[in-house]
């Protein structure tokens, strides 16, 4: 029914993750949920629940908190391992063969929330998603793509200031799907199938031609034909009042990365282009939100990726006068700026793709946050591969970190002549998060240091890529004297958090640091 790369047969891995916090460079899995379906949704295997405990430089961002209700206190005795065994199980279920792994907006924070995860615990962060015919999928941009082209059958809610929203909460109980316990992994792993199977039910053929488009072949070969002047995408990065929606000229390749193309939104006019310089266009592609006005807009490109199951349709469904209307889309309007494009359409491409090479200055990244720095070497990639082995090997022990051979491997890691300029201090910090025992005396008080600057940050209580005893604790009185509308249970909840968090101060030795 669906094309796979694999010989086998294709599953999908229905997944979510609950979080410290909404980075996922930076921030921290505590909880992944997962159910096995086979191509037509049927529940094909037990579903699985993981936790993870934190290492001792995390702190949660107490938003979250109040989000999940996942205490920090709570991982262990819920059966938390440390997340080096927690990415080790969830690599296992992410890599078997004709794996499609789907989630609800997947695309866009968990499935980068698993490459950081992959990276930082010395896994290949991308094998999982393309290698033994293996694929991702993401729920969001179905349901945005349905909602525009096939709407029928489904009620689209809106939230209490009347704008269309697409929040899974909403979608469940709109449609009568059962959602008991929203913002647990496993509840809202259950709700997405189900709000799948609606989908599907309501727009088999749509459906099924969304999921061909995870393949970035097919997607390459949509959007790359030649006698496409134009086609219309759906992208969360479209306002929903316009239907997640609008039509696009593509200009070709973005910035010589095969699976990225650069696109134009043709609701503006190209002439802007010609008569703009480099310098004016890169200023408006990087304006904030607080610079935007009437006159001075955000340059009107988007990179779209072939990888990411992008949603692209034929420009032809315009001719539908009930998705023109729901794109609020003037179809006379953008024709005319098709026709500017095919006119100038080289010359427009080569400043676009001007205004792409032309980089912020961004300060140095944490190696940590540092996986789209590169690609990593073969000789150290299969080197990292031969510990995941042994690692691999020994997870059905009780204390697999302490196995002979995973020993052995942590220390050859931290020995290791690596090519990769990221991957000593990358090592370093596996081994001392997993086990600093095996470290020298003078390493483990570099990693004690090192954790202690996170926990504290600047004398402003700033901290890189991390939350600090200041933030964190100034974000829970905020959150406890200044917002009234702090149910009791989430008091509750907020008051349990500052207590660990006092105790974790005392535990890192840090009490006082406010005054030093």
């Amino acid at each position: 029914m669906f094309a796979s790369d694999s010989t086998g047969p294709v599953s999908f891995l229905f997944y979510d993750f609950e979080t410290t916090g909404a980075d996922p460079r930076c921030d921290r899995p505590v909880q992944f949920a997962a159910i096995r379906t086979d191509e037509a949704l049927n529940v094909i295997d037990d579903p699985v629940t993981f936790y993870a405990t934190l290492s001792a430089e995390v702190l949660p961002h107490p938003q979250a908190i109040l989000v999940t209700g996942i205490l920090p206190e709570d991982l262990a005795a819920a059966g938390g391992t440390c997340e080096a065994v927690f990415a080790a199980r969830i690599h296992e279920q992410m890599s078997r063969p004709g794996t499609c792994a789907v989630g609800f907006n997947s695309l866009r924070f968990d499935a980068e929330m698993l490459r950081f995860m992959f990276w930082r615990n010395l896994r290949d962060p991308y094998a999982h998603e393309w290698k033994n015919g293996n694929s991702r999928w993401d729920v969001l941009d179905a349901a945005r793509a349905v909602r525009l082209l096939r709407p029928e059958g489904i009620e689209w809610p809106r939230d209490d200031a009347g704008q269309p929203t697409l929040r899974l909460e909403a979608l469940t109980a709109a449609n009568g799907i059962a959602h008991a316990h929203a913002h647990d992994a496993l509840g809202d792993v259950e709700a997405t199938i189900d709000l799948a199977r609606l989908l599907k039910r309501n727009a088999p053929k749509l459906f099924d031609y969304l999921l061909r488009l995870r393949s970035k072949h097919v997607a390459a070969d949509f959007v790359d034909d030649p006698d496409r002047s134009a086609f219309v995408h759906v992208s969360g990065r479209i306002s929903a009042e316009q239907g997640s929606a609008s039509l696009f000229a593509n200009l070709g390749q973005a910035g010589g990365v095969g699976t990225q193309r650069l696109l134009w939104d043709l609701r503006f006019d190209p002439t802007e282009v010609l008569d703009s310089s480099v310098d004016e266009l890169t200023a408006r592609r990087f304006l904030s939100q607080a610079e935007v006005t009437e006159t001075q807009t955000r340059l009107p490109i988007k990179l779209l990726h072939l990888n990411r199951a992008p949603v692209v349709v034929s420009a032809a469904i315009l001719q539908e006068d009930a998705v023109a209307q729901r794109m609020q889309l003037d179809r006379d309007r953008v024709r005319g700026h098709l026709a500017v494009m095919d006119r100038h359409k080289p010359a427009i491409a080569e400043k676009l793709q001007s205004v792409l090479a032309a980089q912020r200055d961004y300060a140095p990244q944490d190696v940590e946050c540092a996986l789209y720095d590169g690609f990593m070497p073969t000789g150290d990639r299969a080197a990292l591969e031969a510990f995941n082995r042994r690692l691999d090997r020994a997870l059905s022990h009780d204390s697999p970190l302490t196995d002979p051979g995973v020993e052995a491997g942590l220390i050859d890691l931290i020995r290791h002549d690596w090519q990769d300029a990221r991957l000593p201090e990358l090592c370093f910090r596996f081994v001392a998060r997993t086990r600093p025992d095996l470290l020298p005396e003078v390493d483990r008080v570099k990693w004690q240091d090192w954790q202690r600057d996170r926990l504290v940050g600047t004398p402003s209580g700033e901290v890189n890529n991390g939350m600090s005893y200041a933030c964190f604790f100034a974000t829970i009185e905020a959150l406890l004297t200044q917002t009234p509308e702090v149910t009791p249970e989430a008091q509750q909840l907020l008051v349990r958090l500052r207590a660990w968090g006092r105790q974790h101060e005392i535990d890192q030795g840090v009490t006082g640091w406010a005054e030093a």
